[in-house]
């Protein structure tokens, strides 16, 4: 199965009444400042709303969202451990049923049983996977302060979540369910000073080659944690609206229907990582990985936020890393860095993804950006970009 397959089976899946679908986040939105886009809601909630407590009417609505997790590239793309062969340097997520915020709070059940409805019906029924391979893990319960081991002081006890009952009306069995009692599986989140409900979260992994892999997630919000103005945590009360998701890792879903054993041979990946191993006078494989990712975000980045005059501090901190490896593997690999090259890597990567237009309409700005970042970590003697990045 091809990419553009999947996305289109994720679009046509059953959404719950009143969902519009929404553009993509640009991969720089308020929701992370200082970050690449991180996750699914953020950007959406706080242009609807203002802020993520208090909601005057109902907002449902569907995407499939590129997603840039800098941490992730850094510790295991670079650095190439055991696990390097399920991350990406950008990757999609999709909602399968809608993201699904509501002013009655009595709508907590029923939306949570379609959000995993919709999730089942998606990986059992669409797409063939074998239930007896899903594993499940969910809040067991505990309190607030051994929660989230002190970050939140509060002699509060929070009950285990009961809605993976929900999975058990598809055959789920007891033994694939497993208790976490962390901040995993419960969220308690305050994003960058704004104050968020808190809830309860399934990560939805898949027995893939012997290792459990990340494939989606199940999330409802059911509380609201007061603090006082030094951000001290003063009670837990329950969220007067209802709020739930279920979402899928397209690249990781893919992954497992295509039986690959890395995420990058992936066919809207594979042939861009091909390219780069078949111009390189010097055959390094992890190199041509970190190479690839770096490119890919670095286009990413530039098709949605322009340039890099246009970063923020902290954006530019972290573009230059993409930036510094892609100069590295094109060091490294022995690739002549020149225009036409570089061009074509990018020409190439937007014709993986067509999907995305906006790729091919910024390829001449993704060439200028890294032919000028080329200029600009010559003359800063304090960065080395000789071999992969660090």
């Amino acid at each position: 199965m091809d990419i553009k397959t999947l996305r289109n089976i994720l679009i046509k899946t059953k959404k719950y009444p009143g969902t519009k679908t929404v553009s993509p986040a640009n991969v720089c939105n308020n929701g992370f400042p200082g970050n690449f886009n991180l996750s699914f809601t953020e950007n959406e909630i706080l242009n609807e709303f203002g802020q993520y407590i208090d909601i005057d009417h109902n907002f449902i609505y569907s995407k499939i969202q590129p997603v840039i997790r800098y941490d992730d590239f850094v510790e295991n793309i670079i650095k190439q451990n055991e696990n390097s062969y399920r991350y990406l340097g950008i990757f999609d997520l999709a909602d399968v049923g809608g993201s699904i915020s509501l002013m009655d709070k009595n709508k907590k059940e029923e939306i949570s049983e379609f959000s995993i409805d919709s999730i089942c019906s998606l990986l059992f029924n669409e797409l063939g996977l074998d239930k007896k391979n899903l594993r499940i893990s969910y809040f067991g319960g505990g309190n607030v302060t051994n929660v989230t081991q002190g970050k939140y002081i509060l002699d509060y006890e929070l009950p285990a979540d009961e809605s993976i009952s929900y999975w058990t009306k598809h055959g789920i069995g007891d033994n694939q369910f497993i208790a976490d009692y962390s901040r995993d599986t419960f969220l308690s989140l305050n994003i960058y000073g704004n104050h968020t409900p808190w809830g309860y979260r399934h990560e939805i992994n898949y027995l893939y080659n012997g290792k459990l892999i990340d494939i989606a997630t199940f999330e409802r919000l059911d509380y609201r944690a007061i603090f006082s103005k030094d951000e001290i945590l003063e009670e837990i009360l329950p969220w007067q609206h209802s709020w739930s998701i279920s979402a899928v890792g397209v690249e990781r879903l893919l992954m497992i229907i295509n039986g690959v054993n890395n995420i990058t041979d992936l066919p809207h990946i594979k042939p861009l990582k091909d390219y780069i191993h078949k111009i390189a006078k010097v055959k390094n494989e992890n190199s041509v990985t970190a190479t690839t990712e770096a490119l890919r975000v670095i286009h990413r980045v530039i098709a949605d936020c322009k340039s890099y005059s246009s970063l923020g501090r902290r954006r530019r901190e972290k573009f230059r890393t993409y930036c510094n490896t892609a100069l590295g593997g094109f060091d490294e690999l022995k690739i002549d860095f020149n225009q036409s090259n570089v061009m074509d890597l990018f020409s190439l990567n937007a014709k993986l993804q067509t999907y995305y237009p906006e790729l091919k309409n910024s390829i001449k700005q993704a060439t200028v950006e890294l032919l000028e970042a080329q200029q600009r970590f010559r003359l800063d003697k304090s960065i080395k970009y000789r071999g992969v990045a660090q």
